[in-house]
C-alpha cells in the first residue's frame, strides 16, 4: 500500500505537466480571452466608444482563442464585430458579414438556434438602417424599398418562428430601434 501511494505521489508531476502542455494551454488562452472580452465590453459601455478600436480588439480576441475552439464562440465574436460595424454605420459591410454569418450559423447550429436568431435579428437591423439612411438621404424609392422589404421579411420570420407573444415584442423592439435611430441623428 505504501509503494502504491509513493508511486501515485511520483506520478502527480507527470500528470500536471501533461495537462499543462496540452489542455492547460487552451484553458489559459480561454481565460485570457475572457478577460479580453470583459475589457471590450467595458469599452463598449463608455459614453463615446471608439468602434474601430473595438473591432480591432475583437480581431485580436479571435486570434487569442485556441485553434480548436467551438464554432459557437467564434460566431459570437463575429456577431459582436458586426454589431460594432452597425454602430459605426458601416451598414454595407455589416450586412455582408451578417449574411455570410447567417448561412454559417444556420448550417452549423440550425435555423432555430439562439445564435442564428441573434444573427438574423441583427441582419434585420442592418437592412433597416440601410433603408432608413437611403430614404433620409433622398434616394429614390426603388433604391431603399428592397431593404425595407427585406427588413419586414426578416422580422416577420423571426416573429412567426417563436413563441406566441413574440410578434408584439419584436414590433416594440423595432419601434424602439427606430426611436433610438431618430434621436441619435437629431442630437448632433
Amino acid at each position: 500500500m505504501r509503494k502504491f501511494f509513493t508511486l501515485l505521489w511520483l506520478l502527480c508531476p507527470v500528470a500536471a505537466l501533461y495537462y499543462h502542455y496540452n489542455e492547460g494551454q487552451d484553458q489559459l488562452a480561454r481565460m485570457e480571452a475572457q478577460k479580453h472580452v470583459e475589457e471590450i465590453r467595458e469599452a463598449e459601455q463608455i459614453a463615446e466608444p471608439d468602434w474601430a478600436q473595438i473591432i480591432e480588439e475583437y480581431d485580436k480576441l479571435d486570434g487569442k482563442l485556441p485553434r480548436d475552439e467551438r464554432p459557437l464562440v467564434r460566431h459570437q465574436i463575429q456577431l459582436a464585430k458586426s454589431k460594432a460595424r452597425l454602430e459605426m454605420l458601416d451598414v454595407a459591410m455589416a450586412a455582408e458579414e451578417l449574411t455570410r454569418l447567417l448561412q454559417e450559423t444556420a448550417q452549423t447550429h440550425g435555423e432555430n438556434a439562439a445564435i442564428t436568431r441573434a444573427v438574423r435579428e441583427t441582419l434585420g437591423k442592418a437592412h433597416y438602417y440601410a433603408a432608413y439612411l437611403l430614404k433620409t438621404s433622398g434616394a429614390a424609392e426603388s433604391e431603399w424599398r428592397p431593404y425595407a422589404e427585406r427588413t419586414r421579411q426578416i422580422f416577420r420570420f423571426l416573429a412567426e418562428h417563436q413563441e406566441p407573444g413574440a410578434l408584439a415584442n419584436y414590433e416594440e423592439r423595432v419601434a424602439a430601434e427606430f426611436q433610438k435611430t431618430i434621436s441619435s441623428k437629431q442630437s448632433p
